[in-house]
């Protein structure tokens, strides 16, 4: 799995959506990352974001603050709405009315 940058994710997702546009999948994780900052007396925790991509042939992750975060799931917002626009609707059975007269 390969860490990058906050930017270069980003890039790199455009890639991967595009690359899964015809046919594949890809899969988004989010998990919060606790972490103790200085020594074993400071109970100061950081907090932070872990966010994971995979396709079957490519894995990648980048880690965000928390203060950073909202700025970042805007950007990936974004990016998501424009890249996911070949979705097919569901199909959905037509009912006929006859059969709905026929049950009231």
């Amino acid at each position: 799995m390969v860490l990058l940058s906050q930017d270069a994710f980003l890039t790199e997702m455009t890639r991967l959506f595009q690359n899964t546009r015809e046919s594949g999948s890809l899969s988004l994780t989010f998990k919060r990352v606790t972490e103790k900052a200085g020594d074993d007396d400071d109970e100061k925790k950081r907090h932070r974001c872990l966010i994971r991509a995979r396709t079957e042939k490519k894995k990648i992750s980048t880690v965000v603050d928390a203060k950073d975060v909202l700025k970042f799931q805007g950007s990936l917002c974004g990016l998501m709405k424009v890249s996911m626009s070949n979705l097919k609707r569901k199909e959905r059975a037509k009912k006929d009315k006859k059969t709905e007269d026929s049950k009231s």
